[in-house]
């Protein structure tokens, strides 16, 4: 079910996005940062607390050092005892699979206004990268010595030998994130960087570096989807979710087809795509976040989407395109290689999205008359699950 023809159509009708820092930093606690994403994400729609009829939200079990975290966030956060709460557990893709959830429940009738709150995820690890490294099979790759820093290398590797894409090719995609991040006000990591500096960096796992990868994040992001043909008492323009859609390949490493292209995104575009009558992605779609904590990843996912040939995205990152002001604005957030939250981290990218085609981005960040948008989130060990949502600017604006 990827299209909007469903007993109802369901739109984006408020964002709510904290501030990031790192969790050695953070000054409020997931409770409250939380509950400050979905207070702006109610001021945002200008809707009340009694508006909403359900929560969708999620968790990692292990992650947050308890479990069913979430569900125990989701009742304090002030809005009212008798909401009903879904929690949705899917490893990395967690966060997309909220919206994915939403925008269900709202097309089949059952719901009118369901909140997708994205907590931070990584408040309760002490080692977190022990944690991540125990997602790889125990019993047929964790022997190999593989963590998580190992796995996504696989695709640099077999991506850059491919094609012939190089390590400063991949600097250079850090270079522009950080750019970017250092215009948006809820980025973590803002600050910009050279491509020598980001070669120079600790080395992690060949060809990558630690400023190749992303930081370990604490923020929260909620989004509010209801039906888009009761917008009385709603201030902004809502997105519309014209499409969504999730695949999956082989979880085990083994049974991926080839580590140089996303096979898997590329299959859920075109079908994505085609329900959405989107014939030429790079002229009918705007501006673009994708989920790329790993810096190659923003490669092989723009082509994947259509966007590039193969190997030859990084043609457009080092021409501009991909810039504010340029023909396909990609990740103006700085995407998760300069924030990444967990969940919440997950559910940015549609957040980001939506706001754009709403008008409501910050400002430094916001694309000129954007009209429709694409979000992809992705997760798995070697990233075998996908999901992709485009979203498109309903005209009429909402009396504020």
């Amino acid at each position: 079910m990827t299209n909007e023809h469903t007993r109802h159509r369901a739109a984006v009708i408020g964002v709510g996005v904290t501030p990031a820092t790192s969790p050695r930093k953070q000054t409020r606690s997931a409770v409250e940062l939380s509950a400050d994403a979905a207070r702006d994400a109610l001021s945002h729609s200008g809707i009340e607390p009694t508006g909403l009829d359900a929560v969708v939200t999620g968790c990692i079990d292990g992650f947050e050092g308890t479990v069913l975290g979430s569900r125990y966030i989701s009742r304090l956060l002030g809005l009212g005892d008798r909401l009903p709460v879904t929690t949705v557990n899917t490893g990395g893709t967690t966060g997309g699979n909220l919206l994915q959830v939403a925008v269900r429940m709202v097309r089949s009738g059952t719901h009118r206004r369901v909140l997708c709150l994205g907590g931070p995820t990584f408040f309760g690890a002490r080692d977190l990268q022990a944690a991540i490294n125990t997602n790889s099979p125990m019993i047929i790759e964790q022997p190999l010595g593989m963590g998580a820093y190992h796995m996504g290398a696989f695709a640099a590797t077999a991506y850059a030998r491919r094609f012939g894409v190089t390590a400063r090719d991949y600097a250079a995609v850090a270079v522009a994130d950080h750019a970017k991040a250092a215009q948006n006000p809820f980025a973590h990591l803002r600050y910009e960087m050279t491509e020598d500096e980001v070669l120079a960096d600790r080395p992690l796992s060949t060809p990558l570096t630690q400023s190749m990868v992303c930081p370990v994040s604490t923020a929260a992001v909620a989004l509010i989807v209801g039906r888009d043909d009761e917008l009385d008492d709603v201030t902004t323009r809502p997105a519309r979710v014209r499409g969504v859609g999730m695949s999956s390949d082989p979880y085990l490493g083994g049974g991926k087809g080839d580590f140089s292209e996303l096979q898997n995104l590329a299959t859920l575009a075109e079908r994505v795509y085609a329900a959405c009558d989107i014939r030429n992605p790079a002229d009918d779609i705007d501006v673009v976040e994708v989920f790329a904590p790993y810096v190659h990843m923003q490669l092989m996912q723009l082509e994947a989407l259509g966007f590039a040939a193969p190997g030859r995205a990084i043609d457009l990152i080092r021409s501009g395109a991909t810039e504010r002001g340029g023909r396909l604005p990609v990740n103006l957030s700085g995407g998760p290689k300069c924030t990444n939250a967990g969940i919440s981290g997950e559910l940015a990218p549609f957040a980001y999205a939506a706001l754009q085609v709403m008008g409501d981005a910050p400002e430094s960040m916001q694309v000129s008359g954007a009209r429709r948008s694409l979000a992809q989130g992705t997760g798995g060990t070697f990233f075998q699950f996908e999901n992709l949502a485009i979203f498109e600017a309903i005209d009429e604006r909402r009396d504020r």
